[in-house]
């Protein structure tokens, strides 16, 4: 009973191992969406209202999801307070600590944090240009992501019962 009861655990946990990656893969497209959300905010904001720097972060923080609103908010803070460091070591800066933990693969942050080395030193039209061609190669990536999801959804879930089941047939 005890030996039956260790195995449904088992399977049960794998399982479970599967579906959170399943779902850890749908969180990473909602936050690049999140991402492209924020940039065009971010475009507008330098765009029209031809606000600074601080100024368009601490705005758009206001209508950014987590953790990108603390990200922003505290990058703002950061670049309001200018001491002496340059804003593209301040986004890094606060992106690797505040987005470490996020669902994006560090290709995707560190295509982020670049477009961060982009903004604030250029004049407006070129961070304009910088930052459309960043949503451009966004949108490439959450549509290839967004037609692999059902695909990697499956083969987590079917991968995780897989691998319960062998570790349950391993333990008799």
């Amino acid at each position: 009973m005890l030996k039956l009861f260790g195995i449904i655990l088992v399977i049960f946990s794998c399982t479970a191992m599967g579906w959170n990656q399943s779902m850890a893969i749908e969180k990473r497209l909602r936050q690049l969406r999140e991402i492209e959300k924020l940039v065009h905010l971010m475009l507008g904001e330098i765009t029209y209202r031809k606000e600074a720097l601080p100024d368009v972060l601490l705005h758009t923080s206001r209508k950014a999801a987590s953790p990108f609103d603390v990200f922003l908010r505290e990058a703002a803070q950061q670049a309001s307070l200018y001491q002496g460091e340059c804003f593209s070591g301040i986004f890094r800066k606060q992106a690797e600590e505040y987005l470490k933990n996020s669902n994006l693969t560090a290709k995707e942050l560190e295509e982020f944090i670049q477009l961060g080395e982009y903004l604030g030193w250029l004049d407006i039209e070129m961070q304009k240009n910088t930052m459309t061609l960043y949503l451009e190669q966004l949108k490439g990536d959450i549509l290839t992501l967004s037609g692999e999801i059902p695909v990697r959804q499956k083969m987590c879930r079917s991968m995780g019962v897989m691998a319960g089941i062998f570790l349950a047939i391993i333990l008799l």
